[in-house]
């Protein structure tokens, strides 16, 4: 049988100076204007992931969570910032309540009485991004708050036309965003129907007005005004109100961890990941394995290629469930995990051992969004900033226009785990930003959104990159499979023969078809540098772009 199918790709020209990828294009095109107008990377990534929160408001928040990789070229150093959510003081190993099954949230976790680490006031953690963003600009940028800020403020202010990305985010989760009215009136049209792309007519405009005065005041009064201040106030009123968490001592308490890169090597390449309670270390763990084998051998192209990519990452999950907790509260053998002698031993096991079962995968829902950026002086910046889940817990603070996170469904809500619950506990997040090196210059930056998915992307990426020696949109691009130990998820463009093979070797084999509705793969953007200019990678199906100049 014969039958027709899309092809999908992307197309970037060279930048010779300066670039930004990430998720949209406006808010690509915010960051190469400030690349444009004399500021450096962090500068760009900065005024970018505040447009954002803006333009793609489903997938980040200012009341969100992120991991940041700062490469600063003329002290040759790479540092990593964690501005993740933390559990409140409040919060406990016991405090939500376990009623039985599998949760079909973002991960499947146990299920809780009324889904109440999923979405709702008690679902919030402690936000970080306002923070963790304005310490990389204090620290390492060149402009002031305000101005890398005046372009979300105009965007939630003066507003901007629908698109289907937008749409498409809202009729999505319509019913649950209208069952909370503070949140509908932000974000639905007279407070009950989805925004209208361009048709026939006209777009729909949206406008944040709340949202814009909300960032006015930390332009003006700095991360004080969020974790001290008004918009401080404003939180912990709708907590109280709520039975929410939150409380004042919570939001002045926040410190932002401030580090430096978790360094490894694939094949000639120098490789820069976020530590700690992130994605990166099982990142750098499953291309340890891969590095155990030849480079032919474990491309995409071959069912043994994607045999071992998925056997990789299925390793990387089982320690990762095991072993990984926050750093400050848990012991993790961080060391060994990230060792050659302990991806010797797993990659001895993949060629004696047929494929095993842990947890069952759980396609992503869509959330978090990633931006990339690399600066005339070759400063890079790889920054991936989340609401968590898709539209977050689905809160607006009255009065702010601030949709809060639900990082609480992070943590496993069963006791007795690495990653329960805790007072002031960090959650072990997927996000892995990542920067690339070679004989000690600057070669690529990466990262993506996708839940779990992002923690078996990256590393597929990196090794089309560095294997196939592919050019950025090539190993963006290019079908990638997923599991956390029991199903393998397979992109349907790997080819019938691709998923009989596999099954052949012992996998059990779930096809997923791609579309710009899915997402069981992770969305990356990167950009690579090569000799003739700056060179993007921007995922397919969705709306991400590059610009630059």
């Amino acid at each position: 049988m014969i039958r027709s199918r899309v092809v999908v790709t992307k197309h970037t020209p060279l930048a010779a100076h300066a670039m930004v990828a990430a998720e949209h294009p406006r808010g690509a095109e915010v960051g190469a204007a400030i690349l444009a107008g004399g500021g450096n990377a962090v500068d760009a990534a900065v005024a970018t992931a505040f447009a954002m929160t803006v333009v793609e408001p489903f997938m980040s928040t200012i009341a969100g969570s992120g991991t940041m990789l700062v490469h600063l070229a003329k002290r040759g150093e790479t540092v990593a910032l964690n501005f993740n959510g933390v559990a409140p003081l409040a919060a406990h190993e016991t405090i939500y309540k376990i009623v039985g099954g599998v949760s079909d949230g973002l991960f499947a976790w146990p299920r809780t009485e009324n889904a109440a680490n999923e979405h709702g006031h008690r679902a919030v953690a402690v936000p970080g991004s306002v923070a963790g963003l304005s310490l990389a600009l204090e620290r390492y940028g060149t402009m002031t708050l305000r101005d890398v800020l005046a372009p979300a403020i105009a965007l939630a202010r003066d507003g901007f036309e629908t698109d289907w990305y937008l749409a498409l985010n809202h009729a999505k989760f319509v019913q649950e965003l209208s069952a909370y009215p503070v949140t509908a009136k932000n974000y639905l049209r007279d407070g009950a129907w989805i925004h209208r792309p361009a048709g026939m007519l006209a777009a729909d405009r949206v406008r944040y007005p709340d949202l814009a005065r909300s960032l006015e005041l930390i332009a003006k009064d700095g991360p004080d005004a969020f974790y001290r201040g008004a918009i401080a106030q404003a939180i912990v009123d709708d907590m109280a109100s709520h039975a929410g968490l939150i409380r004042r001592e919570d939001l002045a308490g926040y410190r932002v961890i401030v580090e430096p890169a978790l360094h490894g090597r694939y094949r000639d390449v120098d490789l820069a990941f976020s530590p700690g309670a992130t994605g990166g270390v099982t990142a750098l763990e499953i291309l340890n394995i891969l590095g155990q084998f030849a480079s032919a051998r474990v491309g995409w192209q071959s069912v043994e290629g994607l045999h071992l990519r998925a056997s990789a990452i299925a390793r990387g999950f089982r320690d990762r469930f095991e072993y990984l907790g926050d750093p400050a509260m848990v012991k993790a053998p961080w060391e060994r995990l990230v060792s050659t002698d302990h991806a010797r031993g797993a990659a001895a096991e993949i060629r004696r051992s047929k494929p095993g079962r842990t947890k069952p995968p759980r396609a992503s829902e869509e959330c978090t969004t990633h931006l990339s950026v690399v600066d005339k002086q070759r400063n890079m910046v790889s920054l991936t900033n989340t609401a968590v889940s898709l539209w977050g817990s689905r809160v607006v603070v009255p009065g702010t226009g601030i949709l809060l996170n639900n990082g609480m469904i992070w943590f496993d809500p069963e006791p007795g785990k690495a990653n329960s619950v805790a007072s002031g506990k960090r959650g072990l997040v997927n996000m892995v930003p990542a920067l690339g090196f070679r004989r000690g210059a600057p070669a690529f930056t990466v990262g993506a959104p996708g839940g779990r998915g992002i923690i078996s992307a990256i590393p597929q990426v990196i090794a089309n990159l560095v294997d196939g020696r592919a050019t950025a949109q090539a190993a963006v691009e290019a079908p990638r499979v997923h599991t956390e130990g029991a199903e393998v998820l397979v992109s349907t463009r790997v080819g019938d023969k691709a998923l009989a093979g596999l099954a052949k070797k012992g996998h059990t084999v779930a096809p997923k078809d791609e579309s710009y509705s899915t997402l069981n793969f992770a969305r990356p953007v990167a950009i690579r540098l090569t000799a003739r200019g700056l060179e993007a990678g921007c995922e397919q199906y969705s709306a991400a772009s590059a610009a630059g100049y």
